[in-house]
């Protein structure tokens, strides 16, 4: 048999690298095989010959040597390039002996390359890149105007990327590699704290950032002209008041108004006619910054109208009342709400809704009203308030009625049971949302885990949620089920349970659920064969994994809720310390110095924690926490002593004025409303 020897190719040549020449410019021509010979100079050569101008050819053209009749040297790539240094000598700037750094196309094959791959091979550079560079400009001390007329770009456009310049380079790290859009990094550039810059880029190179999150950070607490008080308030007036406003350098953004208690005090005064207006009407009124707030003391929130419900003179009430305020309304169409007797003429619209509350309510009459910014077409919002009538103002038909018959005919006019709660006292200064999340969403993992482990507590707890859904008649929603109870893990979208903590609650029901898969019946009757220990057991860790304290944000305080935790953190003695301490995932997301006063809470003293870098000082903290089986305070819920409240209590009634009777709160931050000044006497 004949072996045949197979052959193995040499390996190709490689492309044959064009020279570098250096040539005049006068020696330089325009080939007829240039894709865009024929096209005239474009309006944006000029500016390109500015750039040229300061900053010379950077991209060198591409030509062939000279045939018969033409130049020495033809460009097969550069036209626009030619086209500005032209324009460049006619204007004096340059002459013909000005010399250009050209590639020598000198094959067929690279001159064809030159004619068809320019436009298609060249990578484009990246929008960072370009951010980064603008910014180094700056810092070698050339002006806006300067780098405007280099690039070619409008001075403007130069002003926006030096702001995007300016965020941490995290940012733009996060930009090249897809993880932001150009538009998230001009929201990055509206965040004064590079450090919080820095945290929020850090979640989106992990793979976690939400948009709504960053839009949320940067808008929080900004007032600008679209604010509802602006309405009524008007941009002259304001400005005459003192009112800065300011425009937004992208324009994506309305106009911001830099002082939001010109803008507060100014719509005071502008609903000032229409409370004057209602107090004399014998309404109560108050003032506040919106609308869901909880019915002052004395009063009640009306319920919804069942209008089946109501007797006939009470839906033609309804009825009547309702034409009256559109034709109000229509009355009201075209009003500058800026003018002067806007506010007065808004008070018949006002006495109109306030019939309208009041038609469908027996028992009650309309006492209060709040008075809001409104979103709607006037700039002002009213909530009405009910008080409940004296038994001798009651219609001769409904005295004799018990509770029971009024609660038969629906409860329009009464409120739901209110749950007090405490105020939160919660120091978040210099704390990030991200890290105020983690350290809450830590704490109720450590809190279903001591929950579960105390059946007695978690009965109490589970008793009291039903009393506050069942007799309180507090909201809750309807389900499917025949039981009305409502359950839903605890979890943190992209975290993993904590094993010794959440974990290990997940587990114990894992395995809960393979017996009772393997008893082969239904969830009720498989309940009732376990013995009452297993019953309580299973009853405190299904109440404990139910927990939610979870707050995203540290402007997001869950006020009841942090209250009724500590109530359960007092009555099963919650310590997160007994199954865990402080790890790398839950310290990496604290800056250096909160490491450091990490440390100072556990009272270790070692110089050499100052000079650690980051991830060092992490893994360090979380040594020296495991030694002294420690966490940090902050994670414990039961930190108010009676001592701290019977001060709070004693602080607050220091405020009240020498006649016992409390100065009106000027405060217009959620969840409190501020009682409108009494006419003068």
């Amino acid at each position: 048999m004949t072996e045949v020897a197979s052959a193995v190719p040499e390996p190709a040549a490689g492309p044959v690298p064009m020279k570098r020449i250096v040539v005049r410019l006068g020696d330089l021509g325009l080939a007829k095989e240039n894709l865009r010979y024929a096209e005239p100079a474009d309006e944006d050569v000029s500016q390109l010959a500015d750039t040229l101008l300061a900053a010379g050819v950077v991209i060198p053209p591409i030509v062939r040597p000279g045939r018969k009749g033409e130049q020495p040297h033809m460009a097969l790539d550069g036209r626009r390039r030619r086209m500005g240094l032209l324009l460049l000598r006619d204007r004096g700037d340059i002459t013909d002996n000005y010399e250009v750094e050209c590639l020598l196309a000198e094959t067929k094959a690279q001159q064809a390359a030159a004619i068809l791959l320019p436009n298609t091979e060249h990578a484009p550079v990246h929008i960072a890149d370009v951010i980064i560079a603008i910014g180094r400009l700056r810092k070698a001390k050339m002006d806006t105007a300067a780098i405007a007329r280099s690039l070619g770009y409008a001075e403007l456009e130069i002003k926006r990327l030096e702001a995007l310049a300016a965020v941490d380079p995290l940012v733009l790290k996060a930009l090249r590699q897809g993880k932001l859009t150009l538009k998230q990094v001009r929201l990055f550039a509206r965040l004064p704290d590079k450090a919080q810059q820095k945290e929020i880029a850090q979640t989106a190179l992990d793979g976690y950032f939400h948009d709504y999150q960053l839009r949320a950070v940067v808008e929080n607490g900004r007032a600008t002209v679209d604010d509802e008080r602006f309405v009524l308030v008007g941009r002259e007036r304001y400005i005459s008041a003192g009112g800065r406003i300011s425009s937004d350098l992208f324009g994506e953004l309305p106009d911001a108004l830099l002082d939001p208690d010109i803008l507060q005090a100014a719509w005071r005064e502008r609903v000032q006619p229409i409370v004057d207006h209602l107090q004399a009407g014998g309404l109560e009124v108050f003032i506040g910054r919106e609308g869901g707030y909880a019915a002052p003391d004395g009063f009640s929130r009306l319920g919804y109208v069942y209008e089946r419900d109501l007797a006939d003179a009470q839906r033609a009430a309804l009825a009547a009342a309702r034409d009256r305020i559109g034709a109000i309304v229509g009355e009201l169409q075209g009003l500058d709400l800026a003018a002067d007797e806007t506010p007065a003429a808004l008070c018949p619209l006002i006495d109109a809704l306030a019939v309208q509350a009041g038609a469908p309510l027996t028992r009650s009459r309309i006492g209060a009203v709040l008075i809001t910014p409104g979103a709607g077409d006037f700039g002002v919002a009213a909530t009405f308030f009910s008080v409940p009538l004296p038994v001798e103002a009651l219609p001769d038909d409904i005295e004799e009625e018990d509770d029971e018959s009024e609660e038969a005919v629906g409860g329009y006019g009464r409120s739901s049971a209110d749950v007090e709660a405490p105020k939160a006292d919660v120091d978040v200064e210099g704390v990030s949302h991200v890290l105020h999340e983690t350290r809450t969403d830590l704490a109720t993992r450590g809190l279903i885990r001591d929950l579960a482990d105390d059946p007695s507590v978690a009965l109490t707890v589970l008793v009291a949620q039903l009393f506050k859904q069942l007799a309180l008649h507090s909201a809750s929603s309807a389900g499917t089920s025949a039981v009305q109870i409502l359950g839903m893990r605890y979890g943190r979208p992209g975290m993993a349970p904590v094993t010794v903590l959440d974990g290990e609650v997940r587990t114990r029901l894992d395995a809960r659920r393979s017996a009772y898969k393997a008893s082969g019946l239904r969830p009720i009757p498989w309940v009732e064969t376990l013995p009452h220990g297993e019953k309580m057991a299973l009853l405190a860790e299904l109440t404990a994994i139910s927990l939610d304290l979870r707050e995203s944000r540290t402007t997001s305080l869950r006020d009841a809720a942090r209250a009724e935790a500590a109530e359960i953190a007092a009555l099963c003695g919650a310590e997160i310390a007994a199954h865990w301490t402080p790890d790398e995932p839950f310290l990496g997301v604290h800056s250096k110095k909160q490491l450091l006063a990490l440390l100072d809470e556990m009272q270790v003293e070692d110089d050499r924690a100052k000079s650690l870098k980051k991830d060092d000082l992490v893994a360090f903290v979380a040594e020296a926490a495991a030694e002294r089986q420690w966490a940090p305070a902050i994670l414990s819920w039961d930190r108010t002593t009676p001592d701290d409240a019977e001060g709070e209590a004693s602080d607050e009634a220091g405020e009240a004025t020498a006649d016992g009777t409390a100065e009106p709160s000027t405060d217009t931050s959620e969840g409190q409303a501020d009682t409108a000044p009494p006419l003068a006497a």
